[in-house]
């Protein structure tokens, strides 16, 4: 017992991360899947090493501290940011310091493998991986123009964007191949480890990416002539993600055919049970149970303070609510508050769109909020700009459509961001700056103000000295009605 009464503690410190990791893993055929299988990867490499060795002592060191003090000062610091992203990778840095503290050195270096790609087990955030998306959407593109005409079928490319008669289809991120190519290489580096070949190790190592990137194309140009056979709805159907999963299937046997059955073939047994060392684990305790206070504020408690005076004159509730457009703000927002509505046309402007968000997840706002408010936004390329208002200048955020055409009205996008009664110019660095006194105390609400509008050349000055009144106008009332005198 006492070598796992430290169990206890450290399972409900990670627990929350441990929900998340499985939420993200299975959200989405496209995204995170392989992440479902790392565990029991990581459990397999480690007890095949395990079982080869025959050491009948129990060893420990004092290095596994080096990797668990930062773990869980990430861990804690997370508590009180809520990016889940740090957590994850306090996670996968706890897992070398528990080895050394239960196994010691020399067994921690056997399973150094297992122990590093126990990181692909973090989902990588969106914003990321955009270019290199963009770069794999092109490389399908460009490969489904080769083996379209193959069939007979003439077949046009604009960028991402492919055209057969009577048909047009983009190539969106979903079909990138990226969520296949990431797997590729995992399970690539997995069985290299595995086999003895060195051969079959270089074809491997060699062969992944290729092999990921051929079969997207082949994905791509069947759901393409698909399309074209039955109609462009087929894409909505099952029929799409489907053909995900049997690419990553694909892949991943045509991986394991080259490594060979070897590399699936259990070694044998040639010690005892792995003896685990009990004496660093009472400090290992202390830890977890330190760093699992803060966790129980934000996430078993979810202690919330909101700081606003008078939170109810700020965002006043609205009569009629459209009941899908409040589950959208509570699943892209998870709002405390909100109103949208619009400002009339008025002094050569056209009519702009606002919208008031308040939330306890900062990063739902200040990471994409206004392509969380409205799709059609560019996911990247947000700049900051600074506004003259009567209590100096204060940071907004401005944004751009994703798709901006010539003969199309252009729009101006704009958001004030404020977090604990000051404007928020970068977002991580405003809840780094408040995760100290929130650790133990609870989270505080980040409110954005957003207005859009479609315009034309002739009213864009109009518009955005509309856009400019309206921010300004809203951080003069939130100074009126949130700031305790």
């Amino acid at each position: 017992m006492r070598r796992w009464f430290w169990l206890a503690p450290f399972a409900l410190a990670f627990a929350p991360t441990a929900a998340w990791l499985w939420e993200r893993w299975t959200d989405s055929v496209f995204t995170n899947g392989h992440g479902v299988f790392m565990p029991f990867v990581l459990a397999y490499l480690v007890r095949e090493y395990l079982k080869r060795d025959t050491d009948p002592e129990p060893r420990s060191s004092a290095w596994g501290f080096a990797f668990l003090a930062p773990a869980f000062a990430l861990l804690v610091l997370d508590a009180g940011i809520n990016t889940e992203l740090l957590s994850a990778i306090a996670l996968v840095l706890a897992l070398p310091g528990i080895s050394l503290l239960l196994l010691g050195a020399r067994r921690t270096v056997g399973i150094a493998f297992p122990l590093a790609i126990a990181l692909f087990m973090v989902p990588i955030p969106a914003g990321a991986i955009d270019r290199v998306v963009g770069v794999l959407r092109t490389i399908s593109a460009i490969g489904t123009t080769w083996v379209v005409p193959l069939v007979g079928m003439p077949i046009g490319r604009l960028g991402t964007t492919l055209s057969v008669p009577g048909l047009t289809v983009e190539v969106a991120d979903n079909c990138s191949g990226y969520s296949t190519l990431y797997a590729a290489v995992l399970t690539s580096l997995i069985l290299a480890q595995l086999t003895s070949s060195r051969a079959r190790r270089v074809a491997l190592l060699l062969g992944a990416v290729p092999l990921a990137l051929a079969c997207n194309i082949l994905r791509v140009s069947a759901l393409v002539l698909l399309s074209k056979q039955y109609g462009v709805e087929i894409l909505d159907t099952s029929l799409h993600p489907g053909s995900g999963i049997v690419l990553f299937g694909v892949v991943i046997l045509a991986l394991f055919a080259i490594a060979g059955p070897e590399a699936l073939r259990a070694s044998a047994s040639l010690g005892a049970r792995t003896p685990v060392s009990a004496r660093f684990t009472p400090a290992l305790a202390v830890l977890a149970a330190l760093a699992l206070l803060p966790v129980a504020v934000h996430s078993y408690a979810r202690l919330r303070v909101d700081d606003c005076a008078n939170p109810a004159a700020l965002v006043p509730a609205e009569a009629n609510v459209d009941p899908e457009r409040a589950a959208y703000m509570a699943l892209n927002f998870d709002a405390l508050q909100w109103r949208e509505g619009a400002l009339a046309p008025a002094d050569g402007a056209p009519e702009l769109r606002f919208a008031v968000i308040r939330t306890f997840d900062p990063k739902l706002v200040y990471y994409r909020g206004t392509r969380r408010l409205w799709g059609d936004v560019a996911p990247g390329g947000d700049r900051i700009e600074w506004l003259e208002t009567d209590d100096g200048r204060v940071p907004i955020v401005r944004s751009h459509l994703e798709v901006e055409r010539p003969e199309l009205p252009r729009a101006v996008i704009a958001a004030l961001l404020v977090y604990e009664d000051e404007p928020v110019e970068t977002g991580w660095r405003a809840q780094l700056r408040a995760a100290p006194h929130q650790l133990l105390s609870g989270r505080r609400p980040m409110t954005m103000f957003a207005v859009r509008g479609e315009i034309r050349p002739e009213n864009r000055e109009a518009a955005e000295q509309r856009a400019r009144e309206f921010l300004r106008d809203s951080w003069r009332t939130y100074r009126l009605i949130c700031r305790r005198k």
